[in-house]
């Protein structure tokens, strides 16, 4: 196909800096934005297996402590659009390295809020440091997707998908690592550790991430359009909602094997762990397919599989004369939801880039970074919305009952999808297949190599 600029590349005549960049010093600062975002989201997620007790030792109810931990993703939910709005104006790099050095600081002070006594102290600060955490994570998030998608504007599926990659491991491995610190250590170490991690990475990061020009280029400001937008903004909402279906029985999960197997935190964990391999495995597979084949297939795909593979989860009382509930069948129902997340969730960033183009003939860097963010933040909506929903279902319905609920969403979200690819379809047929610089008419599904 010819005729159009790369979905990576700027509208403006003038050349950014990531055309001027080597692949070398690209793929060196890829690498480290992967790092800054591995190492910061394991800062968020790595007190979530020691800080429950720790509090309770400091007669801390539960209930506070969710709030404390929750009050990360739910700053992302705001400061992603923020982040994008920044990084119109200021460098990439100074950005990154701005706010990967704060969140070492605000970990060292998490760190030594052993020595406050007083609860309502601790707690008070406990939960604005969290939040000036989210607000710093939120940007290196925003930051790390838009210049990813400004180096590799060939791959962009497969480079999208290996950060996600990094998040989850993150996400996977930093509570094990800080339960050992804290059981082998103590509460100061757990945070100083990690903390002096990310300070590596902020010192390497100076010298080491080259500068990727991702101010806008024109004074035309793109956000209410792009929010606005039905056919852009459903791919996040679509992402967001495969979020609330992962994070749904996260809460729950550990109760559930405790009462129908016997087996409490560590099964549950396990089960947890097989979730995640899944889509770290999936990952780099699925978004180097979605480079070479058309991505609506993917998100098709995943609409008729992951409802299916829901009802599946409890099971639903429905399916009780086809399938019981055991160990096995947990295990294999959870390795799959995780094989099939990455098909739901990175086609969307890719799709919302090429409606955009589809609608407008050209997308400005500005509207890209608007588009960037609003795909990072549907993963932590989805997530808050999963957790709560999983507590109010909780209280009246059995997880097979509440997971049966969530099954048959998704099924509705499904056809809400189909429908959406029908009317990309419909769109597509009224302007020039020229005018996207990624996929053909949906009915023809032409196998393109993009690079």
């Amino acid at each position: 196909m010819s005729g159009y600029e790369r979905i990576g590349e700027p509208a403006s005549s003038s050349l950014s800096s990531s055309h001027e960049m080597s692949r070398a010093w690209k793929i060196t600062t890829f690498v480290m934005m992967n790092l800054a975002l591995f190492v910061s989201y394991g800062l968020f997620s790595l007190p979530g297996s020691f800080l429950p007790l720790y509090n309770l030792d400091r007669d801390i109810a539960l209930d506070t402590t969710s709030i404390i931990l929750g009050a990360v993703p739910f700053c992302y939910i705001f400061v992603c659009p923020l982040a994008a709005k920044l990084l119109d104006r200021w460098s990439s790099k100074r950005l990154l390295l701005l706010s990967s050095g704060l969140v070492s600081m605000i970990t060292v002070l998490f760190a030594t809020l052993g020595y406050v006594g007083n609860n309502t102290l601790y707690i008070t600060l406990s939960l604005v440091l969290r939040i000036c955490q989210g607000l710093m994570g939120g940007v290196i998030d925003v930051v790390a997707f838009a210049t990813t998608a400004k180096m590799f504007p060939e791959n962009i599926a497969l480079t999208t998908a290996i950060v996600e990659t990094s998040l989850n491991m993150a996400i996977a491995t930093s509570p094990f690592i800080g339960a050992i610190l804290y059981e082998n250590a103590s509460f100061l170490v757990a945070f100083v550790v990690p903390a002096a991690a990310i300070f590596v990475v902020f010192v390497i990061s100076f010298f080491a991430v080259k500068d990727v020009d991702c101010r806008k280029d024109d004074s035309e400001s793109c956000t209410r359009i792009v929010v606005t937008d039905f056919m852009i903004v459903f791919p996040a909402w679509h992402c967001a909602f495969s979020q609330i279906l992962l994070n749904f029985y996260i809460p729950i999960l550990a109760a559930y094997t405790e009462a129908e197997f016997g087996r409490g935190a560590v099964f549950a964990g396990i089960c947890l762990l097989v979730n995640t391999a899944g889509i770290i495995i999936t990952s780099p597979f699925i978004g180097q397919l979605m480079d070479m084949f058309n991505p609506y297939i993917f998100l098709i795909l995943s609409g008729f599989l992951l409802p299916i593979t829901y009802l599946f989860l409890g099971p639903s009382p429905f399916l009780a004369s086809i399938i019981s509930p055991s160990p096995t069948q947990l295990l294999v129902v959870l390795g799959l939801i995780g094989l099939e997340m990455p098909m739901a969730c990175y086609p969307s960033l890719i799709i919302m880039y090429d409606i955009y183009k589809t609608r407008y003939r050209k997308i400005s860097q500005s509207a890209q970074n608007m588009i960037t963010s609003l795909y990072c933040t549907s993963f932590p909506l989805g997530a808050f919305i999963g957790v709560v929903a999983a507590g109010v279902l909780s209280r009246y319905l059995t997880f097979a009952q509440s997971t049966m609920v969530m099954g048959l969403l998704a099924i509705v979200e499904s056809l809400v999808l189909f429908l959406y690819c029908f009317l990309v379809y419909r769109l597509k047929k009224q302007i020039s297949v020229e005018s996207s610089p990624i996929l053909a008419p949906l009915v023809d599904m032409e196998i393109t190599n993009y690079s």
